[in-house]
């Protein structure tokens, strides 16, 4: 602009009309320079240079004519020159916008191609360190891959030695089974033989104790006869010693057939035993050696006063503790003899401790229940006691313990299974009938399978009879709901021949069961059977069902309990 100013000052008069254009002209063309110098992002110098120039540009003419060189010239109409300035503002606001759209655009590109870099160094950052990550996982995958080769030939050595051993072990295996099928031969050989040979030692064992049953009881019979009087000296002392010989001799007869049989498991029934009462005729058969003055027997079995077992075995074991316990007491003080019971889940545990005389365990440990041994010489015994007390435990489902310490105590425990079933214990089962045995009330009862013959009647009837002669049962039931009908013949047989019978070995209450018991004719055929017991002294009721029976058999037991006591 000085630069215009200065040279129309000097040729003014020379001036043509394109001087006053071409200044402008640089002035229009600097415009562009802001936009290339200086980013978008430099908004104040960008603004401040464009207002610089747009300023210079608009005010060119009013510049010059302060200075006194202002337009007009000579050859060039004032209206032309008006439109060569709007033309030049128009050509300036087309050429900055261009240069500024440009300019915004290059730039906008600019930021996205650094976006793009950045993205790409930052994937290029990320592809080399996942190519880091996949030469490293490479490099693992090669040392696995050569330890895997090494295992896999190892294992195919192992491989090679299995199938070596399983041909070893298939061959070994033939021959064992082939030793093994003649080992079970001579097993099963043996066996028999073995079967053989105790049942023809059951069978001697048998004949020898029954067999000699006879001829003994003729000889103590025949030694009774023996006129002591007219004997001498020498004579007696012989017929003496015939005499405790054979009575001897009787008693390991009874022994052997009470070994007898307990082998034979004769005994399966479990009954309700009061161990008081038990202990009670113990004492009883005792008292002439349970002198007070010598002797303290303390009995508790408040805990367990009842067990459910066979009772002559229970009898038997506590028989002999309680005899060995005085036959073996220390003379020097006075004996104590405890007697305890109690239980647990599975066992009814009974023990016998006493201050006598002791057994040496250590010594007799293992001969301690072998028949006829015996500890003390000093008083009398068979050496059985044990050896009996032992076998009927083991027969019951328990097992014995015995603790004991010399010239201070003994005590023997006994561990007695508890039965799973007591309420139906088979004693009889065919098609026609089942006879039971519940425990839990002292019943033997039979469920009637008709229609039944009169055969099958009589013979279940005599083998019910029997029964309750064995185990002195107070009350039957019998479930007759489908029995059928019985002739009268067969009725009168079982009114006067089997119930009086079963009376006098203890039967007193007899129950029957009938769903459709108030029948008007079944009430009658029953009142009728009532009417015949009422007059042999046995009570008869009748019921629906089988609980009721019980209940009522239950109650009945509970009363005359009440009553003794």
């Amino acid at each position: 602009m000085s630069l215009s100013i200065y040279s129309k000052s000097l040729y003014y008069d020379q001036q043509i009309d394109l001087d006053y254009f071409t200044f402008r002209f640089i002035i229009l063309g600097a415009s562009i320079l802001p936009a290339v110098l200086f980013s978008t992002r430099e908004k104040a110098n960008l603004i401040v240079c464009l207002l610089l120039n747009f300023t210079l540009l608009i005010s060119h003419d009013f510049i010059h004519a302060a200075f006194g060189v202002g337009y007009p010239v000579k050859g060039i109409d004032l209206q032309t020159y008006n439109f060569a300035n709007v033309v030049i503002g128009v050509t300036y606001f087309v050429l900055l916008g261009s240069v500024l759209f440009l300019k915004i655009n290059l730039e906008r590109g600019d930021r996205k191609n650094l976006r793009l870099l950045d993205e790409v160094q930052k994937s290029n950052e990320i592809l080399i360190f996942k190519n880091n990550e996949i030469e490293a996982q490479h490099q693992e995958l090669l040392a696995q891959s050569e330890k895997l080769a090494f295992n896999q030939e190892k294992l195919l050595a192992a491989n090679r030695v299995i199938e070596e051993q399983k041909e070893l072990l298939s061959s070994h295996n033939k021959d064992l089974q082939s030793e093994l099928v003649e080992k079970n031969q001579d097993l099963s050989e043996a066996n028999a033989e073995l079967i053989k040979y105790n049942n023809e030692l059951r069978q001697f064992s048998y004949t020898i104790s029954h067999n000699l049953r006879g001829p003994l009881a003729s000889l103590l019979g025949l030694v009774s006869l023996f006129d002591k009087k007219i004997l001498d000296g020498e004579n007696l002392t012989i017929a003496n010693h015939i005499l405790d010989s054979a009575q001897r001799l009787d008693g390991i007869v009874k022994d052997l057939n009470k070994i007898i049989d307990i082998r034979n498991d004769i005994f399966k029934i479990r009954q309700q035993i009061s161990l008081e009462d038990e202990l009670l005729i113990i004492q009883n058969v005792l008292k002439k050696e349970l002198n007070p003055d010598q002797i303290i027997m303390d009995i508790s079995i408040d805990s367990c006063p009842h067990v459910y077992s066979v009772r002559p075995m229970v009898h038997s074991i506590l028989y002999n503790l309680i005899s060995n316990a005085l036959k073996y007491r220390a003379p020097e003080r006075k004996a104590l003899i405890n007697v305890k019971a109690s239980q647990n889940n599975d066992y009814y545990i009974l023990s016998v401790e006493d201050n006598g005389l002791g057994i040496d365990l250590e010594k007799h440990q293992d001969s301690l229940f072998k028949l006829y041994k015996r500890f003390h010489y000093h008083t009398e015994g068979k050496g059985i006691g044990l050896y009996l007390v032992k076998l009927q435990c083991e027969a019951l489902g328990g097992y014995i313990e015995v603790a004991s310490e010399l010239n201070r105590f003994t005590q023997f425990t006994i561990y007695l299974r508890k039965p799973e079933n007591i309420e139906r214990q088979l004693l009889f089962d065919e098609p026609h009938a089942k006879i039971f045995f519940d425990a839990s009330i002292n019943a033997t009862g039979i469920i009637w399978k008709g229609p039944i013959t009169s055969e099958q009647y009589r013979d279940v009837f005599v083998k019910s009879l029997g029964f309750v002669k064995a185990f002195n049962t107070p009350n039957y039931i019998a479930d007759i709901s489908e029995q059928g009908t019985i002739t009268e013949e067969d009725q009168q047989w079982m009114f006067k021949g089997v119930i009086p019978e079963a009376i006098q070995f203890g039967l007193r209450r007899i129950a029957s069961v009938k769903p459709d018991v108030n029948h008007e004719l079944i009430r009658k055929y029953l009142e009728g059977i009532n009417s015949s017991l009422e007059k042999q002294g046995a009570e008869y009721r009748m019921f629906e069902s089988m609980d009721e029976a019980t209940n009522w058999m239950r109650e009945s037991n509970e009363l005359e309990l009440s009553q003794k006591k």
